[in-house]
């Protein structure tokens, strides 16, 4: 008897920086068995980005510098291969996907990974432009495979019906994360305490809101505070570190020094504007830094306490009481509760459901 063909996944990437490509790489990681990937996305010198250096895939180079080279790579893709699903990550791809490309034969899903008409850095009628198009093609997908509990709702919000939903969470996207929680950094006296966020410097995530909370502290606590940005210097970010309050922006680092940077923070502040679901987050908690996390739609019913709103008071109550410890510890099992499961495991289940599963009205498109 023959072993079955492996079940072919095509995915659509328009960007190799950011939080798409990296949740991209977990989704193969943690794929159901008898799958092979393909994943179409821009390349860098004719070679594919650096960003998917390690990943067990086969790669095609898709133009997307226009929405023309854009659709006509992505039907010439179609044409010349046949794939079981056709994953399209974020807005441009699920719009390109949905409107021109879309095979009869194959499942569509679409991740927004953040939903475009959440953001917060374009106009209001550029917002109701993405809500527009968005509902517009909401029944054009077999399946929205949403990043987390707050993308869900948004797509329950246009009018997709909860049987088309799947819920696929985003995990820790560290080499190590599955690893015990090695012991976190013990602050010698007169230290300075070390506080961090993880992302792209850039409007999604924020660089203003966190400098002033840095500030915030500053004044707050009698102490040095020393702020750490870990990610890429982009748009001036470097310049902006000589401004107050200072902030040292790491620049780029593969996923070992980045686990390396949160595990030596006393606080980290996710500061981000607007997400689908915070990768970098998760990367925080798995190495058991305490987090504090802006309250934004992605994550709904967040207690009090542990956002920057209402919970930086605590941190600076405890800090003065010399009550970090007990006060990290008890952070880190909130998050946990919150979290819930997000393990490889989770996410393979839901990927299964999402690009093979039945659905209610009577198909797998």
């Amino acid at each position: 008897m023959t072993a079955p063909a492996p079940r072919r996944v095509l995915h659509l990437v328009d960007r190799v920086t950011g939080g798409v490509p990296v949740a991209v790489r977990t989704y193969v990681a943690n794929s159901p068995a008898g799958v092979d990937h393909v994943i179409a996305a821009p390349f860098s010198d004719g070679a594919p980005a650096a960003v998917w250096e390690g990943t067990t895939a086969i790669h095609r180079e898709w133009d997307t510098a226009s929405v023309g080279r854009a659709v006509l790579g992505l039907r010439h893709l179609l044409r010349t291969a046949s794939f079981d699903v056709v994953h399209a990550h974020s807005t441009f791809p699920g719009a390109y996907l949905r409107l021109w490309g879309a095979p009869r034969r194959a499942r569509v899903v679409y991740t927004p990974h953040c939903y475009a008409f959440v953001r917060t850095d374009v106009a209001p009628p550029v917002r109701a432009a993405f809500r527009a198009v968005e509902t517009l093609l909401r029944g054009r997908a077999t399946i929205v495979a949403a990043c987390g509990p707050g993308e869900s709702a948004e797509a329950l919000g246009l009018g997709v019906a909860p049987e088309h939903i799947v819920t696929v969470p985003n995990v820790s996207s560290l080499p190590d994360a599955a690893a015990p929680i090695a012991a976190r950094r013990t602050r010698t006296a007169g230290a300075s305490l070390r506080v961090g966020m993880l992302g792209r410097w850039a409007a999604q995530k924020d660089p203003d809101y966190f400098r002033a909370r840095v500030q915030e502290l500053r004044a707050a606590l009698a102490e040095p505070v020393e702020a750490r940005w870990i990610g890429s210097a982009d748009g001036g970010a470097a310049a902006a570190g000589h401004d107050e309050p200072r902030v040292h922006v790491t620049g780029w680092l593969p996923a070992t020094e980045v686990g390396a940077q949160l595990r030596e923070l006393d606080l980290y502040l996710h500061t981000a504007a607007w997400e689908g679901f915070p990768i970098a987050l998760l990367d925080a908690h798995a190495v058991g830094a305490p987090i504090l996390a802006r309250a934004i739609p992605a994550l709904p019913g967040l207690a009090p306490a542990l956002t920057i709103e209402q919970g930086l008071g605590g941190f600076v109550d405890a800090v003065r009481a010399g009550r970090l410890g007990a006060w990290s510890d008890a952070n880190h099992a909130a998050w946990s509760a919150y979290l819930g499961d997000r393990t490889a495991r989770a996410q393979r289940v839901a990927l299964e459901r999402a690009w093979f599963g039945e659905v209610a009205d009577g198909g797998s498109r």
